[in-house]
C-alpha cells in the first residue's frame, strides 16, 4: 500500500535522526535523571523523543503514545496511532552495551502495521510493513524455519512490572528452549526474531511502545504475534514467533 510505504519512510527518517543524535551525544546525554526500581530515566530518552515527535508532527501528525510523553495529540481522528520508544534499552545505552534501539511503530485500529527498529550502535536498521515484507538495511529478511523449541532460541526479559505469577511462567520457559537470551531491549529482541536469529519472544508486563515495532517486524517477516491486555496504555502480555515453533506460554 502506497500510504504505508510513505509512512514507513517517515518513520525510518525520524528513527535515523534520533539514532544519529543518540550516538553522537552519548557522553553528554547518558545522564541519569531518575531511578525507580530497576528502571532508569536518562536525559537521552527525552532528547531523542523530542526529535521524533517533531519529525512525526511535521509529516504525519497522527496521535502518538510514547514512553516519556505518554499520549500526544490524544484526540484520535481516524485509525492510525504512532507508538514510540525513543530509546529502548536505556541501561544498555548508559553502560555502553550495544543492544539499544530507537523504536517507532504505526498502529491501525490498535494493531501494529509497520515498524522501524534502528539499532544505531550496531548500524542495523530493521524495517517492515505487514503484508508487504521486512528488511534489514534494505535487504529482505524472513523468520527462521526451526520448529522445535529444543533446537531454538527464545528471547525474553524480566520487566520492571513483573509479578510473582509472571516470574513463575518465566522459570517454566527456561527449560523448554535450547538457549534463552535476555539482551535488555525488547525492540531489538523482536527484530532478531524477524531476522531469523531467534525463534520466539515472550514477555509479561511490556508496554505497547516497547513491542509494537518489533511485533510489526515479526509479522511482516512471516511470523506470528499475540498481544493481549487492557488497552494501549496498560501492561501487556506479548508473544511472537516464527510460526513454526509453538509460541511460548
Amino acid at each position: 500500500m502506497a500510504e504505508l510505504d510513505e509512512l514507513l519512510g517517515i518513520a525510518v527518517a525520524a528513527a535515523a535522526e534520533a539514532g544519529a543524535a543518540l550516538k553522537a551525544h552519548r557522553t553528554k546525554w547518558a545522564v541519569i535523571e531518575a531511578e525507580q526500581g530497576r528502571e532508569v530515566k536518562i536525559d537521552a530518552d527525552k532528547k531523542a523523543e523530542a526529535l521524533i515527535l517533531t519529525a512525526l508532527e511535521k509529516r504525519a501528525p497522527f496521535p502518538v503514545i510514547s514512553e516519556e510523553a505518554g499520549w500526544v495529540g490524544a484526540e484520535r481522528k481516524g485509525s492510525f496511532v504512532w507508538a514510540v520508544d525513543p530509546l529502548d534499552g536505556s541501561v544498555n545505552y548508559l553502560r555502553d552495551y550495544p543492544h539499544c534501539a530507537v523504536s517507532i511503530a504505526l498502529l491501525r485500529d490498535d494493531e501494529p502495521v509497520l515498524g522501524v527498529v534502528d539499532c544505531f550502535v550496531l548500524g542495523e536498521c530493521f524495517t517492515g510493513v505487514v503484508g508487504e515484507g521486512a528488511w534489514l538495511n534494505g535487504a529482505p529478511m524472513r523468520v527462521s524455519d526451526i520448529a522445535e523449541p529444543a533446537s531454538g532460541i527464545l528471547h525474553t526479559g524480566i520487566p520492571a512490572r513483573a509479578s510473582a505469577d509472571s516470574m513463575a511462567k518465566f522459570e517454566k520457559r527456561l527449560s523448554a528452549w535450547r538457549k534463552v537470551r535476555m539482551i535488555g531491549s525488547a525492540a531489538t529482541a523482536l527484530a532478531y526474531v524477524a531476522a531469523g536469529r531467534a525463534e520466539a519472544y515472550r514477555e509479561s508486563g511490556s508496554m505497547i511502545w516497547d513491542v509494537a515495532a518489533g511485533c510489526a517486524l515479526v509479522k511482516a517477516a512471516g511470523g506470528v504475534i499475540e498481544i493481549s491486555g487492557h488497552g494501549l496504555d496498560h501492561p501487556l502480555e506479548v508473544a511472537a514467533g516464527n510460526g513454526k515453533s509453538p509460541l511460548p506460554e
